[in-house]
């Protein structure tokens, strides 16, 4: 097959597993870093980018998961603006999809590096099947489906780069192009910290292309190899050192909820309990047809004893790696350089070298597995596949039975990954599907239960979360979730229990001090509400929902300053905070401080231009100081965004009832009357239509 045909293919085969999540929809962790995400809307400064974590919180906080990706927020503000400012989720799938697919065609060109020195046709032919084998795995969905997981198609994108560059140096003896690649590997770090890994790939492939050219291994560490590689070093530490600082050397808070094995007391547990997990990694890549969003909680239970049948799983996986490990290393130290010319040593590399950030060796991640952290990997496992293969064919001799057999694999694994990526289009089948594979993961019935309170199925969502409680008796966000299902039930003193319980378990949790502040109003304990608001402001300062709550609390205290500046907060927190704005306008139009609502209003506008309530209430300001046109306008602009609203119709009624066009205002009440036959004041105000 000719060169230009094999891209084509593999880009073909990567739209055609991916095309499907084009119709996905914000789900999961794209709420959170995404829509509620205010840097990735163009009004934050660019700077603030910089200064926060992937979700949008200051990363130098305490509360932060210091997580620090601000490539990847940037593109995701770049469609937004290439969307007139309007998260269209239809733009943000396709991006990930033509991204991952220049992700896979990059693949061919770094397996070729591996296979320098193979016959020449064999090079393109086992990259070319290399390649498309990576672009159909489904392990891929989570990083393709979830529009998060460009941070996984970034920064691999990047790390790929990065080794192109570092070999073309290697090749022309160039600085320019070795400079080009520690700053690219930069870049690739503030798209994913995983990828600080690329320049540990450097030097692997530095002693890789050094001994393919050269028998003894003393000519291999000459000087100019010395100094590239400490070149490489450095620029590492650094890295690292400005990625720490900026996190003022603090790493984020994880619990046992998040990762059970980091916080066991015994090492033998933890020992068995990860190699357990390194067990599924590989099963996963092998046969990914056990794929979950989240493996976290009782997903994978703790192995706690020797009789524990898992650990049979453990020591023949370890029998199989110690066994290829010895072989490898044998071939490396007694047989000539032409075993690295088969490129099985860099797949390995490539394997193992980007997983180690997410394997709990270096530090503690804040997950059990995580299939999008398998991304890269997955690449250096489908290479040594390919070369499985290539070599069974030499054994079978036959060719065509193994091609056959190699074809029909990528047939299978393309169509798991369009059967998975339909998972991901609905949050309600994501979590679902993850019930056969995790039933005993307390966060999968939290998250059944949330959809279920979103759809307003009050039944399954309290039966969800008390099945996650009963689970994980101390998951502290299901008992907040649950107590705002009791709260709107009015079972306020159920609701304020499990809020207080939530707080023993942890005290910084600010979303419950918010709801405890919102029950204990509901109770008539203001004072105590106040100070609960103020708290979960002092754990998360970047907390508009709470300003928004603080601001109503004061509203019916007649605190009207204090009420203002609460939503003043709320709107620079966020200023597409609907609810705070519309109080903000409607407080102040009753104070008759029209101008200012006015001007507040222009600027509440400008940020949320499609909000039928905020021009609602500019035109009621308007039709105040009787500039009746410019009120019409917005009156007729909120019905064109909310054509049932009864009140909006009933309202511009009283504007042309006012301006004296009798005959519109009498449309205008009949029309809303018709919407809602009991709106007394619009009945009032038609009969002294009639009575004129």
């Amino acid at each position: 097959m000719d060169k230009s045909w094999k891209y084509i293919t593999i880009s073909v085969a990567a739209f055609i597993c991916y095309c499907n999540t084009l119709w996905g929809s914000f789900l999961f962790d794209d709420t959170e870093a995404i829509v509620k995400n205010k840097d990735v809307m163009p009004f934050t400064p660019v700077h603030e980018i910089f200064q926060n974590d992937f979700w949008g919180t200051n990363i130098s906080l305490n509360s932060s998961h210091k997580s620090y990706r601000p490539l990847t927020v940037l593109s995701y503000r770049l469609n937004v603006i290439y969307s007139n400012n309007v998260l269209d989720s239809f733009q943000f799938h396709a991006t990930n999809v033509i991204l991952y697919g220049l992700l896979c065609l990059l693949t061919v060109p770094v397996f070729e590096l591996f296979l320098k020195k193979r016959k020449h046709e064999h090079i393109h032919e086992i990259a070319f099947m290399s390649s498309l084998l990576f672009t159909v795995h489904p392990v891929h969905s989570e990083s393709v489906a979830a529009i998060v997981g460009r941070a996984d198609i970034l920064g691999s994108i990047l790390f790929l780069v990065t080794l192109l560059l570092y070999h073309g140096s290697l090749i022309q003896k160039s600085v320019l192009l070795l400079s080009m690649s520690i700053i690219v590997a930069a870049a690739a770090v503030m798209c994913k910290e995983n990828a600080i890994m690329v320049l540990c790939m450097c030097i692997a492939y530095d002693v890789f292309q050094q001994k393919r050219r050269k028998r003894n291994w003393n000519n291999v560490f000459n000087l100019y190899f010395i100094t590239r590689n400490l070149i490489l070093v450095l620029s590492a530490v650094v890295i690292l050192y400005y990625r720490l600082k900026i996190m003022n050397f603090e790493g984020p808070t994880f619990t046992s909820i998040d990762n059970p094995a980091a916080f066991s007391d015994s090492r033998l547990i933890k020992v068995f309990t990860y190699n357990y997990i390194y067990f599924l990694n590989v099963l996963i890549l092998l046969w990914p047809e056990w794929l979950c969003f989240d493996w976290s909680m009782g997903c994978i239970p703790l192995i706690e004893s020797f009789f524990d049948v898992r650990i049979i799983f453990v020591v023949l996986f370890w029998m199989l790696i110690s066994t290829s490990a010895y072989k490898l290393l044998k071939k490396v130290y007694e047989t000539s350089h032409m075993f690295f010319s088969d490129g099985s040593i860099m797949g390995v590399c490539l394997m193992v070298l980007p997983f180690i950030p997410a394997s709990n060796l270096v530090f503690t991640v804040g997950f059990v597995i995580a299939e999008r952290t398998l991304l890269l990997p997955s690449a250096g496992f489908c290479f040594l596949i390919v070369i499985g293969f290539c070599k069974l064919e030499r054994v079978m001799d036959n060719q065509e039975v193994s091609r056959k057999f190699f074809y029909v694999l990528c047939v299978i694994f393309a169509a798991r990954t369009i059967v998975r990526n339909m998972d991901w289009l609905k949050e309600e089948r994501l979590f679902s599907s993850a019930l056969e594979v995790c039933p005993l993961n307390a966060k999968v019935h939290y998250n059944i239960a949330k959809v279920a309170a979103d759809q307003n199925m009050k039944e399954l969502a309290f039966a969800e979360y008390k099945k996650a409680l009963d689970l994980n008796p101390n998951y502290e966000q299901a008992m907040n979730n649950l107590a705002n299902l009791l709260r709107e039930e009015k079972k306020y003193k159920e609701a304020e229990s499990l809020l207080r319980k939530s707080l023993d378990v942890r005290p910084n949790f600010a979303a419950a001090w918010m709801n405890l502040g919102i029950v204990l109003t509901n109770l008539n304990k203001t004072e105590e509400a106040e100070q609960c608001y103020k708290t979960a402001i002092k754990f998360r300062n970047r907390y508009p929902d709470c300003y928004y709550n603080l601001g109503n609390l004061y509203l019916d205290q007649k605190r009207n300053e204090e009420a203002l500046k609460a939503w003043e907060m709320a709107v620079f927190h966020r200023p597409t905070h609907v609810a705070a704005w519309s109080n903000t306008l409607v407080l102040l139009d009753s104070m008759k401080r029209f101008q200012e609502a006015l001007n507040l209003a222009q600027t509440a506008l400008s940020y949320n231009p499609l909000s039928p309530a905020l021009h609602f209430s500019t035109a009621n300001t308007l039709g105040k100081i009787q500039e009746f046109e410019r009120a019409e306008a917005h009156f007729l602009e909120a019905i064109n965004l909310n054509p049932n609203n009864a009140l909006y119709i009933s309202n511009l009624g009283v504007l042309y009832h006012r301006w004296g066009k009798t005959e519109k205002a009498r449309i205008m009440y009949q029309k809303a009357l018709k919407i809602d036959p009991n709106m007394k004041t619009t009945q009032l105000n038609l009969k002294k239509l009639d009575h004129r």
